[in-house]
């Protein structure tokens, strides 16, 4: 029981807005998570839908998008365990502003926004850190906004495989891999291209030496070609 806790309280640390929480107190918090568990190919919840429950994944693979009532998607973010999403409902607890979309088995944990209000008003010196972490957030979907009108798809393709080395990224021989699995498909998704412009950007990416690709899995090899090539599309790189 104990381990289970432990680990409860170390998957909230992980969110920002409780990163610099004591850890007494996150324990505490902890204690209100709750396990939901989803199958690959499983809506977790739906544009629109009502809010109210942060998600922290512990394992699996998750895609945000937003679609319009045309059938057309806008690709957000692929997430991976440590990462969480519906952050917005806590504070609002307006309807839904994407769709969450279990694309692996995936285990979360779940916390109530009720739990989340009650916190901040026992500790008001909390909302300042939480400020901070949405500003953050702002910024960086001005950057991805930025790259749609202003990077090509290469530089588009280096931003966001730079950016999922900084948030999936790992040490490895000759590099930084990223701890995540990813299809040519996510990557086109992502980037708003289609997958076999995807795939001919990434050859060139593989035939300079920048990258090294294994399977689903993308080994950055060279950091500042990737970041050389953002520039010269017109992007900054953060």
């Amino acid at each position: 029981m104990a381990q289970k806790k432990d680990s409860a309280t170390e998957a909230l640390l992980l969110v920002p807005f409780f990163a610099n929480m004591h850890p007494d107190e996150a324990e505490g918090l902890a204690q209100r998570l709750v396990m939901r568990r989803f199958n690959a190919g499983q809506i977790i919840f739906h544009h629109g839908d009502p809010g109210g429950l942060l998600y922290i994944i512990v394992k699996g693979k998750v895609k945000i998008a937003h679609s319009t009532p045309e059938g057309q998607e806008a690709f957000l973010a692929i997430l991976g365990a440590g990462d969480f999403f519906g952050e917005l409902a806590l504070l609002d607890d307006s309807p839904r502003s994407a769709t969450a979309e279990a694309l692996a088995p995936t285990d979360t944990l779940t916390l109530h926004r009720e739990d989340f209000i009650r916190y901040i008003r026992h500790n008001p010196d909390f909302s300042l850190h939480v400020l901070q972490t949405m500003a953050h957030h702002i910024r960086r979907l001005n950057n991805q906004i930025s790259d749609i009108f202003f990077l090509d798809l290469p530089g588009r393709l280096a931003r966001t495989l730079l950016q999922l080395a900084e948030q999936h990224g790992g040490s490895a021989d000759g590099g930084m891999v990223i701890e995540l699995s990813l299809t040519q498909t996510d990557l086109a998704e992502m980037t708003g291209a289609t997958r076999v412009s995807v795939n001919k950007a990434l050859g060139r990416f593989r035939r300079a030496k920048w990258i090294k690709i294994q399977g689903r899995r993308f080994t950055i090899i060279d950091q500042e070609a990737l970041v050389n090539l953002i520039q010269i599309s017109g992007g900054s790189v953060y």
